[in-house]
């Protein structure tokens, strides 16, 4: 009888991951074809360095402004409910993109977007960590290893594939069809289980006070703000590649389509195989040494990218870049994950959240701006100057926090980044 009961247990455990990873992999196509097609489509439009800036930057706009607040309606409505909501309202947007061919409105649909993330990231991140504990660490990082294939090595090449065959017009039509092709494997991945609260939990959960409060908690914690900060640094740099980089393949070096996007591509294929592979050295090398080695890398790369008519360096660039922003988010969200252990993780998950779409706001509209006037490409150069002075910070971060790191929340904080 015990045994009956444990293979339902893990046969229902296999259905969870599997449900998962399906979803997970439609979730990362949308994303990642939405992503390389707008960036195309804004070249088409004549949008100039300021206004592709602000294509890349609001989006992440939109899920800062009300990343923490939609917490609150996948705590009311359960997660099934809002992953819904948010995959069928992105694909209506998506839809009438190619309506009204102006770059504002492309900026406006792109806002509209972004406040629908939320409602999947969130709710995939709450039904995740539900089931932390029973599915293991490592199906864990099949699900967020799908993800991150599917946004940053299959969606890339489709999208160029699409726009190629389909145009414009036919291309958003597919990503509208890839957002809402994850709400078949909703039920399976969600399941019938909705998250557990109760009244009292409820009525704080929705007082925004409460929630406001979190925000204290990066002036009480030196290791947390400074974790948060290298947090902003690193998702900027990624935000900017992953969307200049085209931009600058196609117009500064004369590169087509194709060969553009399998920038972004090389980038992320090296960045998800270092998410699974690099974590290692860290238990063997301490925090300082893995710190350093991720700073070195990510300002190694943004010379190899800052330096003007070389092609070859744009490929090395990528997959040094991959490689250190890979460290640097394993470094930060095990020193996160620490974090929780001291403040609470429930106080300490909704900053994380904002962490990456705050910096990513920050690199795609700054780098946009000055990008105008100073040459996109030479953006690279101020981001190897910041991380080449964070290989010397390393040493006050360990100073600061030197608990041992806590590997099993890694992998919940990438989702939405």
């Amino acid at each position: 009888m015990r045994q009956e009961s444990v293979a339902q247990a893990e046969l229902g455990q296999w259905h969870f991951v599997l449900g998962f990873i399906g979803l997970a992999l439609c979730a990362g196509l949308g994303i990642g074809i939405a992503k390389i097609v707008t960036s195309l489509y804004a070249v088409q439009l004549a949008a100039n360095e300021f206004e592709m800036g602000l294509i890349a930057a609001v989006q992440s706009l939109g899920i800062l402004l009300i990343g923490l607040p939609i917490g609150l309606l996948v705590q009311r409505h359960g997660p099934k409910t809002m992953f819904v909501l948010g995959s069928f309202l992105a694909a209506v947007v998506y839809v009438t993109v190619p309506f009204y061919p102006s770059v504002w409105y492309l900026i406006l649909c792109t806002f509209f977007v972004g406040l629908c993330m939320p409602m999947r990231f969130v709710s995939l991140n709450t039904v995740y960590m539900q089931h932390l504990k029973s599915i293991g660490a490592a199906r864990a990082g099949w699900f967020r290893g799908t993800h991150m294939m599917g946004f940053f090595l299959v969606g890339p090449l489709l999208a160029v594939s699409l726009v190629s065959g389909a145009g414009f017009s036919g291309a958003f039509w597919w990503i509208a069809v890839l957002f809402l092709l994850p709400i078949v494997f909703a039920p399976l991945a969600f399941g019938s289980n909705s998250t557990e609260i109760s009244q009292a939990q409820q009525n704080e959960a929705f007082s925004f006070a409460v929630i406001a409060k979190q925000l204290v908690l990066l002036k009480q914690d030196q290791a947390l703000r400074r974790t948060s900060l290298i947090e902003m640094a690193s998702n900027a740099v990624m935000a900017y590649y992953g969307f200049f980089i085209i931009v600058i393949a196609i117009k500064d070096f004369g590169l087509s389509e194709t060969i553009a996007a399998s920038l972004v591509t090389l980038q992320g294929a090296v960045f998800v195989v270092a998410l699974f592979t690099t974590g290692t050295l860290l238990a063997r090398w301490g925090i300082k040494r893995f710190y350093q080695t991720g700073f070195a890398c990510v300002a190694v790369a943004s010379v190899a990218l800052g330096i003007p008519k070389v092609p070859a360096l744009l490929w090395m660039g990528a997959v040094i870049l991959g490689l250190g922003l890979a460290m640097l988010h394993i470094v930060n969200f095990t020193m996160f994950a620490n974090v929780g252990e001291r403040l609470g993780m429930a106080k300490v998950s909704g900053l994380t959240a904002m962490a990456g779409p705050a910096g990513a706001l920050l690199g795609s509209m700054v780098g946009g701006w000055l990008g105008h006037y100073w040459g996109l490409q030479s953006m690279f150069l101020i981001s190897a100057v910041l991380f080449g002075g964070l290989i010397g910070f390393a040493q006050q971060l360990t100073q600061v926090f030197t608990a041992q790191p806590v590997e099993i929340e890694m992998y919940s904080e990438i989702e939405g980044q």
